[in-house]
């Protein structure tokens, strides 16, 4: 998976938060909290795996590099174009998926509280409108110390300059295992060849041996 692969699956997670939390936070604050908080957890925990699947491929693609360098070492042949090398594991491939997966809420959270500091009142509310949209799915962890985020307070700017990187860098925690998966599954088919050729051997020793004829 390369890195804007990575951007989309985590802009897609963030505008499925915000469609749920859009749709819960009219039951109250106790059903947002409790469903926000969930669907929370559970995109954490979507990216997490979903960063594990993506270095596991990663890991694949970076053998498969490693092995074509060799080749075009000893044969003087480029074997593997920028598209593919692009999606070799590395961990700045990882870090870059994470900036850029954060740079639009952390761009608007940023503009929101310049405007509000500096005073340029005929862009406070429509930068505190962007920002808080694009941060809607955390306002549910905020709601029992703050009910309202009209005002820019320490909890509000904490919240658009933190959350932006949380969702992220649950995706590239798992990416980050890529390495150690992929020892694995290169363990796991040692393993099943190891285990197919002693069958084999002792296939052959029970093989039964022909009868010589009588004389």
């Amino acid at each position: 998976m390369s890195v804007g692969a990575m951007w989309r699956s985590n802009a897609v997670t963030t505008a499925l938060l915000i469609l749920l939390n859009l749709a819960v936070m009219s039951l109250g604050d106790a059903a947002w909290i409790a469903i926000g908080a969930l669907g929370l957890l559970g995109a954490a925990w979507f990216g997490f795996r979903q960063g594990m699947a993506a270095g596991h491929d990663a890991c694949g693609v970076l053998d498969t590099v490693r092995a074509l360098s060799a080749e075009e070492a000893t044969f003087g042949q480029e074997k593997a174009d920028r598209k593919y090398l692009a999606q070799a594991w590395s961990v700045g491939s990882g870090a870059r998926a994470v900036l850029l997966s954060a740079l639009i809420p952390l761009a608007a959270g940023c503009l929101y509280i310049a405007c509000t500091l500096l005073d340029v009142r005929p862009m406070v509310l429509p930068t505190r409108i962007a920002a808080w949209f694009l941060a809607l799915p955390w306002w549910c962890a905020v709601l029992p110390w703050q009910k309202s985020f009209e005002q820019l307070t320490p909890l509000v700017a904490a919240v658009l300059i933190v959350t932006p990187f949380l969702l992220p860098l649950c995706q590239f925690a798992g990416y980050m295992q890529g390495p150690k998966l992929w020892a694995h599954t290169e363990q796991a088919m040692k393993d099943g060849r190891r285990r197919a050729k002693a069958r084999s051997r002792v296939a052959k020793k029970r093989a039964p041996r022909a009868q010589k004829p009588e004389v």
